[in-house]
């Protein structure tokens, strides 16, 4: 079985990231003065916290709990989820693959309605058998590991014994640490949100430079098969 990660793996999302922090950094409410897109992602793949954002976009600490909860609300919004553009060859891919193997998506959006609609009208819902999706829960104190512990949470509240031989493939070492969690091999794509330095720390099986780079090792023949 094979479990995809989504945003960053499948599709490219970085318009509608830096898109959401400009409508919230120059915002009335927040009045910053935002930073260009190249050093915006270049803050994210490096996986510096948001509050380096907000430092470098002249906000006065006191508002940068505000600008995090405004920029949750817009990420998830239609209209900015239509500037997202599936990366290219994993139309292809999947299509290669989902006659082989089960396909589920796991991903940590919060709006599970937003999250199928788009799923829909990129014409992707046919090679899932499953989407999980969820965020996990604030809590008092910032859990670092938090978001990886959800993401495999959500496979185990779908399957009560995790499927043996599955393959997960993301991007980032949120990825790797819920596959390892399940037993699962996991491997990362790059180009998404993290650079390939931070993808080799997290220690994955296989690096690949996309979906369609993976599919030698996927396809029957290959070193992974189901």
């Amino acid at each position: 079985m094979l479990f995809l990660d989504f945003d960053g793996t499948l599709i490219d999302d970085t318009a509608r990231h830096y898109a959401a922090y400009l409508d919230v950094i120059e915002s009335p409410e927040i009045k910053g003065k935002p930073i260009p897109q190249k050093e915006y992602w270049g803050l994210r793949v490096e996986d510096k916290p948001w509050q380096e954002i907000c430092k470098r976009s002249r906000l006065f600490p006191p508002r940068y709990k505000v600008y995090q909860e405004r920029f949750e609300e817009r990420l998830e919004t239609p209209e900015l989820l239509s500037l997202d553009t599936i990366r290219p060859g994993v139309v292809t891919a999947l299509g290669k693959l989902y006659t082989k193997t089960p396909i589920v998506l796991v991903t940590l959006r919060r709006d599970s309605t937003n999250l199928e609609s788009q799923v829909a009208s990129l014409g992707l819902s046919k090679y899932f058998v499953a989407i999980l999706s969820g965020a996990p829960k604030k809590g008092r104190r910032p859990d670092p590991d938090a978001r990886w512990k959800h993401k495999a949470q959500l496979v185990k509240n779908r399957y009560r014994i995790p499927p043996v031989e599955s393959l997960w493939i993301g991007d980032t070492e949120t990825d790797v640490k819920a596959a390892r969690a399940l037993g699962f091999e996991v491997w990362l794509l790059e180009g998404g949100h993290r650079t390939k330095d931070k993808q080799i720390a997290a220690d994955p099986d296989r690096i690949e430079a996309d979906l369609s780079g993976a599919l030698k090792y996927l396809l029957p023949g290959g070193r992974w098969q189901r």
